[in-house]
């Protein structure tokens, strides 16, 4: 199942109220808003970055001033996906599909069979109606179940400067759930075409729902030290970029469903909007060893509202800033944020709100090993666990990886591919 490509069927309405029973389900249980892309460093340490180094300055701009002075151009890839998917929604909805086909040509070719005897017409109905039930049971089984996936990706270019450090980058990141609603009327249609020996799909009532967003932005981003004293340094920072929010609405019937029915991949039922947009990054040092770190994120200044005309959906990315405070030391970081207002979200659903914990040993210098922890203080999304290791070798290369689990068999990864020159 791929996350985020653009593309879907034809809408379908199956009822008047039901459709908007149906997202409100999907929208809340799946769909509040990451402010960022996934960074596996980050990740790997609980989903917190804001106070690591200049390499993590996607997280934070104001991060572009702590650098080494050995330190040159910097790259880095992210490559990270995040899915759930605990009834296996995808597979058995795919397999109902399969099964209803089958069904579908055993049932119309009734006519043509050339039954010897009435146990050959029993043994064949019978094989019918065990199909309808097996069937039935697989539509009960998933009915109004979500899965969810979230993507990111980003790549950046950062050179550092003790006048001005700056960078370039590119980030998209976003989510999509998909749902299956079935019609408790498909059970008699089933049942009545055996009866008749005549099934045409078109008449089935059940169908798939997608709803997701993607959030696109290329920018720049600059920090300066504007602070320095014997007890503690002082850096501001800030990101300037453009972003494009594509907001997606699918639905179709079961009996068109296939494995791409819970992908975006074509611009037919896609909504979007594109503008300018600031974040906002502050950083705090001190400590006779500058051991102490602190930072202030606010994320997205300019408030940007898509809205779904078709499906009566409005979409809100808003301002959200974070607070991080960690200790540093040679061999340590222990490091915590908090969200202190509420992330994007869809009209009239709670947001999320997040903290997290997450810790990174550092081992020979050249091998990180990173644990952390992330909860919803709204209670919206699931509680998620996290765990990454760094190999980076004569501080040129490095090679992140990140890996976490949560509730409702929440699982995920992220990969980043860092070069020094």
């Amino acid at each position: 199942m791929a996350p985020l490509t653009y593309s879907p069927l034809n809408i379908v309405c199956l009822h008047t109220f039901k459709p908007t029973l149906l997202l409100i389900s999907i929208m809340a249980m799946a769909l509040p808003s990451y402010g960022e892309s996934f960074t596996a460093k980050r990740t790997g340490q609980g989903f917190t970055g804001l106070t690591q180094d200049f390499t993590s300055s996607l997280s934070n701009p104001a991060l572009l001033t702590k650098f080494d002075n050995y330190d040159d151009i910097f790259f880095s890839l992210n490559i990270g996906i995040m899915a759930s998917d605990k009834y296996d929604v995808v597979d058995t909805t795919k397999e109902i599909s399969d099964n209803l086909d089958n069904l579908a040509k055993d049932i119309n070719g009734i006519q043509s069979q050339n039954f010897q005897s009435t146990t050959q017409v029993k043994s064949y109905y019978d094989d019918l109606n065990q199909q309808v039930d097996d069937i039935i049971a697989d539509f009960k089984k998933i009915d109004n179940k979500v899965v969810k996936v979230r993507n990111g990706l980003n790549f950046q270019m950062i050179i550092p400067n003790q006048y001005l450090s700056f960078g370039l980058f590119t980030n998209q990141y976003g989510r999509i759930a998909g749902t299956l609603d079935y019609s408790e009327d498909d059970e008699k249609t089933l049942n009545d075409a055996i009866l008749s020996a005549n099934l045409n799909l078109n008449d089935l009532a059940s169908a798939t729902t997608t709803l997701g967003y993607s959030i696109a932005e290329a920018g720049v981003m600059a920090a300066y030290p504007a602070i320095k004293q014997a007890n503690y340094d002082f850096s501001i920072g800030a990101k300037l970029k453009y972003q494009r929010i594509d907001l997606y609405y699918n639905s179709g019937k079961i009996n068109e469903f296939d494995d791409d029915d819970f992908e975006i991949s074509n611009d037919e039922n896609i909504t979007d909007k594109s503008g300018s947009n600031v974040d906002l990054g502050l950083y705090l040092t001190w400590g006779a060893e500058r051991q102490w770190h602190a930072a202030l994120v606010s994320n997205n200044l300019l408030k940007k509202t898509v809205y779904h005309v078709e499906q009566n959906i409005t979409f809100t990315l808003k301002n959200s800033t974070v607070f991080g405070l960690s200790y540093q030391n040679s061999w340590l970081s222990l490091a915590t944020e908090i969200d202190l207002t509420d992330r994007a979200q869809f009209a009239a659903l709670a947001a999320s709100k997040y903290a997290g914990v997450g810790a990174e040993f550092r081992f020979y210098e050249h091998i990180q090993f990173r644990l952390g922890y992330r909860t919803d203080l709204n209670e919206i999304d699931d509680d998620i666990y996290t765990a990454g290791i760094g190999i980076s070798p004569w501080a040129v290369f490095a090679i992140d990886i990140a890996a976490f689990t949560g509730d409702n068999d929440t699982i995920g990864a992220a990969l980043q591919l860092s070069l020094k020159i």
